[in-house]
């Protein structure tokens, strides 16, 4: 299980490259900012076997948590005429104008992480951030025994999982009426920036606050920053996060975090199959082994939405998910 949050690990080379081998394909990732997970994304791709092979070339952007800067990314990938982009939008409404222009240039779009509204895209590959929300939600509820004072915070509004990752922590929070919301906020996925959101809702809630949702474990990791600076633990504050990252990982034993793994190689690897199919075409066979791992249907990559795993990770489970 430790190669489902190594972005180290090879997938199994499939049959169908050396068809290929002849041409070189440019690929356009254009990632909204360069936090941990999606440098991880990035690193994920290099060991995809047709990059490792020279068959494809990635191209690298950072949108800089900016939807103008990735506009202005779309418009120059589609004057340098590359073969296909892999995008994570900063704000799912904004990027539905600069998809449309690159598949109005022939220029197949495929979304990842973060997702985009409309369906001018070719296709997403991402678990269900609907569901990664109503999971902490849940985990959030059984540890205050269905009651207590919680707050939320959020990724940059706008962003796809923000969104989602918010519906479904209020779904699962409905079905427990004696907790309490006290406040959410955006962090920006910034771990610098949930401690600072934390240690003011600490000033103005103080002994009141039973519990930290966090939609990412970055901002986790902030807020127990913020939390341990007080003298508190993890018997007074819980916290619970997404995305096990390695801190986030580490946080789980240290503090008693509860937090959601995802296979960040399966998931760069995938986008980068699916890029490639839509290139390509029906030849096309896809390298990532999470495919086939994870029982997961390629359905030769004409889906609209292709789904990934969540993995809850608790203290007695932690190890699995570390790398060595």
């Amino acid at each position: 299980m430790k190669k489902l949050v190594s972005a180290a690990v090879t997938a199994t080379l499939l049959s169908g490259t050396a068809a290929f081998a002849e041409t070189e394909y440019r690929v356009g990732v254009m990632l909204f900012g360069l936090s941990e997970y999606m440098s991880l994304l990035t690193k994920a791709m290099d060991t995809h076997p047709m990059v490792v092979d020279g068959t494809v070339k990635l191209t690298v952007l950072d949108g800089r948590f900016d939807a103008v800067v990735q506009a202005n990314q779309m418009d120059t990938l589609i004057t340098q005429q590359f073969d296909a982009v892999i995008f994570a939008p900063i704000d799912q409404d904004a990027a539905v104008a600069p998809i449309q222009r690159a598949r109005a240039a022939g220029i197949p779009v495929i979304t990842a992480v973060t997702g985009a509204a409309g369906d001018d895209f070719n296709a997403y590959i991402g678990p269900s951030d609907v569901e990664a929300g109503r999971l902490i939600g849940e985990e959030m509820a059984k540890r205050l025994d269905g009651k207590g004072n919680v707050v939320i915070i959020e990724g940059p509004i706008g962003n796809s999982p923000q969104i989602n990752r918010r519906k479904g922590i209020d779904e699962a929070l409905a079905n427990h009426p004696e907790i309490k919301v006290l406040a959410s906020k955006t962090g920006n996925w910034s771990r610098a920036e949930g401690l600072a959101v934390m240690e003011n809702w600490l000033s103005l809630y103080g002994d009141g606050i039973d519990g930290v949702i966090a939609q990412n474990d970055e901002m986790g990791l902030g807020a127990i920053e913020a939390i341990r600076a007080k003298g508190l633990t993890n018997d007074r504050i819980k916290v619970v996060a997404i995305d096990g990252i390695s801190d986030g990982l580490k946080a789980v034993k240290d503090y008693g975090m509860f937090t959601l793994a995802r296979s960040v190689t399966f998931e760069g690897q995938a986008a980068l199959d699916l890029a490639l199919g839509a290139v390509i075409g029906a030849g096309y066979e896809p390298k990532a082994a999470g495919w086939t791992e994870f029982d997961l249907p390629w359905n030769g990559g004409t889906d609209k939405l292709y789904g990934a795993p969540w993995f809850p990770v608790y203290p007695d489970n932690v190890a699995q998910f570390q790398a060595d």
